[in-house]
């Protein structure tokens, strides 16, 4: 019965789409739903062909790159969707499934722990509930809803912890596993959690628990099925990141600049009701990607109460996973009220600085705000352990139980930062963009923010053809060099208000002719993304330089052709 109530809160959450799921996608047009969309077509594609996706000429035209989609096997567990629906539908339903197996996977964690069928079903609402992952259904981030693959690795560990075997350790590996593959951050959080479960076997044999000479046996079959569902696809991962032609890189350097700069945790933030962010990046960077850390007091209070109504050994081990995550997601310096806080003249460091210098995978974490997730998976344990004490104090369960439930979920959609109801992005290209073809497609504008670009590569669905722009990039360098379309990125700049009449003719026709012989066809000009002084320039000067072959439905689209035409402008 619980699986039904996790069903019916996870299609409310993504209720916005339920009425043209191939055709609306979860999330804000401005943030990443293009670029995850368009990554559920290409991989879906792929899949579909025999092929291995790691490489596409899709993207950062003339040359491609390597690369690999961030929620890969979300694609392969809704692929029978894809090639039946399409790519939206897809990614849709991964949506949908992954609210609704937080859920269960968490409840049945909780109940494990808690031996409480009540306290696992208020733990199941509690973390799909959790304003961090209706945020990052807000920004189109769709592999950081997989949420659910850790409880159930964590389940998984538990059932291993509590009487070791070959079988149960090789299934605790095999599901830290498929976390890992979900969502690298989930794996890593699965493997701190399993460093607890070991230091809490230690503990318990020095105590004078069961002996540790049973877990070799299971720790080293875990090790074995990890290594070999893991490595090659893991492998694939990062080597398409540190490749020579990387699309997407996650080095030391830009790592550190994105925490500290873009990505800081703000201690306020996670306890601030309302619409309360900080950083701010609407007011800092001009984006629409909201940065939710709040961990809600309707879960946090119930679960500081098992402190009181709770005893043994598993409440001590989930307060203090608990406090790791908790103090992990606050990054390499404290952060307070808006700003990094000073002692001795210097920021305070944290833990997360320490690991960020020692182990490679904390090096490639641009988002420490993330262990927000192990928190509350932490804190909805310890509320069913707090609904168990209370029911053997002779407390009716079920009445709290539904109190705690709709407490849960109406703060998560009401008071939280989170924004709710989701916004949702049209994935209905233009018929005129279908109609290009034997050549790469040039959007403009070059200026619209990063991520707002992604909405850009949903005109690719249609057309199928390169495009200069990479993923979340600045303006490609091949634009920035070429005297033509430099040319284009300074009109959009400049505050005249019409084109010069002294003008680099030779450079720009050969800038253009350039561009033509490397392969570039078509200039798609979106009006509405132009101030309209700026788009009568551009379009002014594409009038002199291109064949305009149509206008309508918010697009001009040029041709460019072979023939040379600056010498009569």
């Amino acid at each position: 019965m619980a699986w039904l109530g996790y069903a019916a809160v996870a299609l409310w959450f993504v209720a916005p789409v339920l009425a043209a799921p191939p055709r609306l996608a979860l999330g804000h047009p401005a943030n990443d739903v293009g670029n995850h969309v368009w990554g559920y077509a290409w991989v879906g594609q792929a899949l579909a062909a025999g092929e291995l996706p790691t490489h596409t000429t899709l993207l950062a035209w003339p040359d491609g790159g390597s690369l690999w989609f961030i929620d890969a096997f979300g694609v392969l567990l809704t692929l029978p969707i894809n090639l039946t629906f399409g790519p939206v539908a897809a990614y849709n339903c991964a949506l949908l499934f992954n609210f609704w197996w937080a859920g269960v996977a968490a409840g049945a964690l909780a109940e494990r722990v808690s031996g409480s069928r009540a306290g696992g079903v208020v733990a199941g609402f509690s973390f799909m509930a959790t304003p961090q992952l209706l945020g990052q259904a807000y920004n189109g981030i769709s592999e950081t809803l997989a949420v659910g693959w850790l409880p159930l690795a964590l389940l998984a560990m538990e059932h291993a912890v509590e009487a070791p075997s070959a079988r149960r350790g090789a299934l605790a590996g095999l599901a830290l596993a498929v976390a890992t593959l979900f969502n690298w951050y989930y794996g890593l959080f699965g493997l701190i959690c399993a460093l607890g479960y070991v230091g809490r076997a230690v503990a318990g044999a020095r105590a004078g628990g069961p002996p540790l000479r049973a877990l070799p046996l299971p720790a080293a079959a875990a090790s074995v099925v990890f290594v070999a569902v893991v490595a090659a696809p893991f492998a694939a991962f990062s080597a398409t990141m540190s490749a020579a032609d990387a699309l997407v890189t996650r080095d030391p350097d830009f790592v550190w600049r994105t925490l500290i700069l873009h990505n800081m945790t703000d201690v306020e933030a996670l306890l601030h009701p309302g619409k309360f962010y900080s950083p701010d990046l609407a007011a800092v960077f001009g984006e629409d990607l909201i940065v939710v850390v709040y961990v809600g007091y309707a879960l946090l209070l119930p679960a500081v109460a098992a402190a009181w109504l709770s005893h043994g050994g598993a409440r001590r081990f989930w307060f203090g996973v608990a406090a790791v995550f908790g103090v992990l997601a606050l990054g390499p310096f404290l952060y307070v009220g808006g700003d990094y806080l000073q002692v001795a003249g210097g920021w305070l460091p944290l833990p997360f600085l320490a690991l960020f210098e020692w182990f490679p995978s904390f090096s490639r974490i641009s988002h420490a705000y993330r262990f927000v997730i192990g928190l509350s998976l932490a804190l909805s344990v310890l509320v069913a352990l707090a609904v168990r004490g209370l029911g053997q104090r002779g407390v009716d369960v079920g009445l709290v139980a539904a109190l705690l439930v709709g407490l849960r979920l109406w703060e998560a959609t009401t008071l939280s930062s989170a924004v709710f109801p989701l916004p949702v992005t049209p994935v209905d290209p233009p018929e005129a963009l279908a109609r290009l073809d034997g050549g790469a497609v040039l959007d403009l504008p070059v200026g619209v923010p990063i991520l707002a670009r992604s909405r850009f590569l949903l005109g690719q669905l249609a057309h199928g053809q390169p495009v200069p722009f990479g993923l979340n990039e600045p303006t490609p360098e091949l634009l920035v060099r070429n005297h033509y379309t430099q040319y284009l990125i300074e009109l959009e700049r400049s505050a005249v208000s019409v084109i010069p009449e002294r003008r680099p003719f030779l450079d720009l026709e050969l800038g253009r002719a350039a561009l033509v012989d490397a392969g570039l066809r078509w200039i798609v000009v979106h009006q509405e993304d132009y101030p309209p002084g700026v788009r009568r320039k551009v379009e002014l000067f594409l009038d002199q330089t291109a064949t305009a072959v149509h206008e309508g439905e918010g697009l001009r689209i040029y041709r460019l052709d072979p023939a040379v035409t600056a010498l009569s402008w």
